[in-house]
């Protein structure tokens, strides 16, 4: 049986001690193969010089950030699936980095060791996806399925999304309640605590709002995204049912 090739992973941290505990937790699983650097400038020596399937970028590195290093990405037309370290407080930064293009983040502070190497196969394995649907030489049978699951993914995708919207909707209305109930009650110390404490967690909201809308934004799919340009070219149609079927390729953003 052929051995499964392993996940090349560019891991960009400046914080030493983190940066061994993210590479020896996804060596340990012996499904990917991790280059290390230990700041922005070394990461894009490493992009410039050689091909790797995921990137996992601090935010906040000397020289070249990881904003930076995905803006770079994004100017180069590059694919490849990003993952922004973010550190505590700074919401916004993963809001920017997914507008940019990155698949996903991760607070530091919210890191765990099991879970990690699940969220950077997994933002691998959404990002061969999104590939092979691009892909137009397959059969009209494989075409039809895999329509079909497509579709079924969109609504999937947009049902949760709705029941995340409704959930956000109440914890807003809850926090607007918790802190009408509480500040009264509460010393000028504890009132600046409590404020301090409802702007975190409207930042985390506003950031799942964000990530939510994104999700509710997948296209529906049609049969016509299939056609590719060339063939319309040559043949000198278009298909009567959508003008717009064929898009000019831009860089994805989420």
């Amino acid at each position: 049986m052929e051995e499964q090739r392993k996940i090349r992973v560019l891991v960009a941290e400046d914080e030493e001690s983190f940066l061994v505990v993210l590479t020896t937790v996804l060596e340990a699983t012996n499904r990917f193969e991790v280059f290390a650097c230990e700041s922005g400038n070394e990461a894009l020596q490493a992009l410039k010089g050689s091909s790797f399937d995921v990137a996992i970028l601090d935010h906040q590195m000397p020289g070249m950030t990881g904003l930076n290093l995905l803006q770079w990405l994004h100017e180069q037309k590059s694919n490849m699936p990003v993952i922004m370290l973010t550190g505590a407080g700074s919401e916004n930064i993963a809001v920017e980095a997914m507008k940019l293009g990155a698949y996903d983040y991760l607070s530091k502070e919210h890191f765990d060791r099991e879970h990690f190497p699940i969220l950077v196969n997994s933002v691998y394995e959404r990002y061969l996806f999104r590939k092979e649907k691009e892909n137009p030489g397959i059969s009209p049978h494989e075409r039809e399925r895999y329509l079909a699951f497509l579709e079924l993914l969109r609504n999937s995708m947009t049902s949760f999304s709705e029941i995340v919207q409704m959930t956000l909707a109440k914890m807003s209305f809850v926090t607007d309640q918790s802190k009408r109930t509480l500040r009264p009650l509460l010393p000028p110390s504890g009132k600046e605590d409590l404020e301090k404490f409802i702007r975190t967690v409207r930042e985390e909201l506003e950031t799942l709002a964000y990530a939510s809308k994104s999700m509710m934004g997948v296209p529906k799919v049609s049969d016509e995204s299939y056609v590719r340009k060339e063939d319309i070219q040559q043949s000198g149609k278009v298909p009567a049912s959508n003008t717009q079927a064929v898009p000019e390729k831009v860089p994805h953003s989420r």
